[in-house]
Formats: structure tokens, sequence, C-alpha cells
């Protein structure tokens, strides 16, 4: 047994401590490793699983989402219970069949996973990582994803939370991208009763991007902390990130979202946004978009959008018979129905459908 115990989500710009916004604490024992079920292997893509000593030092280089202290942390647990580190190793190009790694967690498993995507010059390439449990089922699930890019290669990724209400967990990703080379992440957060999501993006090649989408519910008493970070240090670089979704009944969420223009990324934009739609009075939503500059020639968006159901809305669906906690349930439908166009899997599109249609529309 191994034990995580530190703070994580670091906003890189402080703000008051009263505000309970700058950090959030992630502490749980871990117990064993995730064994996916993988899917989707091309002759392009090669899978390797190897020791955590051959990426020592790729914490320097690649800061996941969480931080560089949750980064130090979680390799001592990978080499105190002598689990693997599942590395893909991209040379060639087939964006079209997905590599697809699915688990379904057990009853009382504290199980993490370690994931290193390595994507070579002028590649392609699409991985999907899905999890989820039976119903009744508690426990504890972390998986932290880098992904290295090289000049003129393209990286699409998808990750879908659909754990059970007594399950805790993160996902935290960090990227390095080259000359050219782009990732575009898509996240579904729906799942577990407490989940940490951190993502750090390093453009420092010239003409890097990355697109990122969030999409998610959190209902009941559960709670979701985000943290989003694009690092802008290459020339005409661009970062994008959108994120939608719901706070219902009593849960709480954080989103901290960060555009850091390092001095010599001329030319370079960012564009951060978020549209949340509140479903209870007594929903706790803290939102803190920034945008830190140290290069004058850039050009950086933010802004955030809160709020409920609008009168005009309502009256709109009354007048054709909806009523108002089903045009509750219409929204968020359509909130995650509408992520689910950039994930190229119709059987898990299938299966996100009917979870969100058993936890939050029919309950």
């Amino acid at each position: 047994m191994a034990n995580i115990n530190t703070d994580v989500n670091q906003f890189p710009s402080l703000t008051w401590n009263h505000l309970n916004i700058n950090h959030t604490h992630l502490q749980n024992s871990i117990q064993s490793g995730v064994d996916f079920s993988i899917s989707g292997l091309s002759d392009g893509i090669v899978l390797t699983k190897k020791n955590k000593s051959d990426f020592s030092s790729l914490n320097s280089v690649c800061v996941t989402g969480l931080g560089q202290s949750f980064d130090n942390q979680f390799d001592v647990v990978i080499s105190e219970l002598d689990l693997p580190v599942y590395e893909f190793n991209v040379s060639g190009s087939n964006p079209v069949t997905p590599v697809r790694l699915s688990y379904e967690a057990g009853a009382g498993e504290y199980s993490v996973a370690d994931i290193v995507i390595n994507a070579g010059n002028d590649t392609e390439s699409s991985f999907i990582l899905d999890f989820s449990s039976q119903k009744d089922y508690e426990g504890f699930l972390g998986i932290r994803i880098r992904v290295l890019a090289k000049p003129f290669s393209i990286v699409h990724l998808a990750t879908v939370n659909m754990l059970s209400d007594g399950y805790e967990g993160f996902v935290s990703v960090g990227s390095v991208e080259e000359d050219n080379a782009c990732i575009d992440i898509v996240q579904l957060e729906l799942g577990g009763k407490n989940i940490c999501n951190g993502a750090t993006h390093e453009l420092s090649g010239y003409k890097s991007c990355s697109r990122s989408k969030i999409s998610y519910v959190v209902n009941k008493d559960h709670s979701l902390d985000v943290n989003y970070v694009a690092r802008q240090s290459g020339r005409e670089t661009s970062s994008f990130m959108r994120t939608d979704g719901v706070v219902m009944d009593c849960a709480s969420k954080v989103w901290r979202g960060t555009i850091d223009f390092i001095k010599g990324c001329k030319d370079s934009e960012g564009d951060e946004q978020e549209d949340v739609l509140l479903l209870n009075p007594d929903v706790v939503n803290k939102t803190l978009p920034v945008i830190l500059c140290g290069e004058e020639d850039v050009d950086g968006r933010h802004g955030s959008s809160i709020g409920r159901l609008g009168k005009d809305i309502l009256f709109y669906m009354q007048s054709r018979g909806i009523d108002e906690k089903t045009a509750q349930k219409l929204m968020i439908r359509a909130k995650i129905l509408s992520a689910c166009k950039d994930i190229p899997d119709e059987i898990l599109v299938n299966k996100i459908q009917s979870f969100v249609e058993g936890a939050f529309v029919h309950e």
C-alpha cells in the first residue's frame, strides 16, 4: 500500500486564501494498478509496459495539471507498488481507429494508472479512456496521462468518467507540444463523489496548439475540482478551452482556468470560456478565469457565463407543455450530448447516453 497526500490543482497566481480556491487537497491510500482492456492498436502504435525508472526525467519536462508536488508523489506510489507505465509510441497516422482503454472498477478497489503517449513526427492518433463502476461500489481511481507531441503531430484524447457515487478519484493530464504540434482533448466528468481534474499544456513549439473541451454534471453532495493551465512560450501558439456544465442539488464545483503568455510568445492567442448552469440555490460554484501576460503582442480572451434557466427559456418551454423539471433534464442531456459528437466511438456514446439517462434524467 502507498499513500497520496498532497495539495493539488495549485492556482498559478494566488488569490485570497479565504476564498478556498488556490488549491485543493488529495489524500488516499493506493493498493493496486489498473488493468485496462485495450483495443484498436494498429501497426503505427506500439504499446509497452515499462518500469517507472524509464521515465525518471519526465517530471522536469512535462508537469501535469494536478501539479509538480503531485507528480513527484505519484512517481513514488508507482515505484513502491511496482506498477507498470503504459507507454504508447506513435509512428504512423490512423486517427479513424482510436486506441480505446476501458476499465470497470471493482468494489473496494484503490487503483491508479500511469500513461505516456509519445507522438512521433508528422503523426496523427486518437486515444479514448473510459472508466466506470457498478452502482453500489466504493473505491478510488486515479489516472495520470502525459503526452509528448513531436513536430507536426496531432493527438486526439478523450476521457470519460462514469464512476458510481461511492467512488473518488482524479484525472491529471500534462502535454508538451513542439513545433506545429497539437493536442485535442475532450473530457466528460459524469460520475464519482469527489473528483479532481487537472490539465497543463506546455506550448513551447512554434505554432503549437491545444484545444480542450470539458463537459460535466455535478449532483447530490458531490464535488468537482478543475484546474486548467496553458503555458504559451512558443511564437504563434494558440490555446482554446471550453467548459460546459451543470451543478445541481447541493453539489460544489471549482474551475480554475489560466492562460500564461510567457515572454517571447509573440503573435500567440488564447481563449478560455466556461458556461455553468446552476439548478439549485444550495449549490456552490467557484469560477476563476485568469490571463497572465508577460508578452505584449498577444491576443487573450477569457470569460464565464453563470446562471439559472432564464425566464424566457422557461416561458417558451412551458408554452409548449414542458414543465421546469423536464426543462432542466433537457438542458442536462443537451450539454452532455453536445460533447459526445467529438468522441468517435458509437458504442461508448450510447453508453454515455444510458448513464446520463439513469443518473440525472430519470433519477
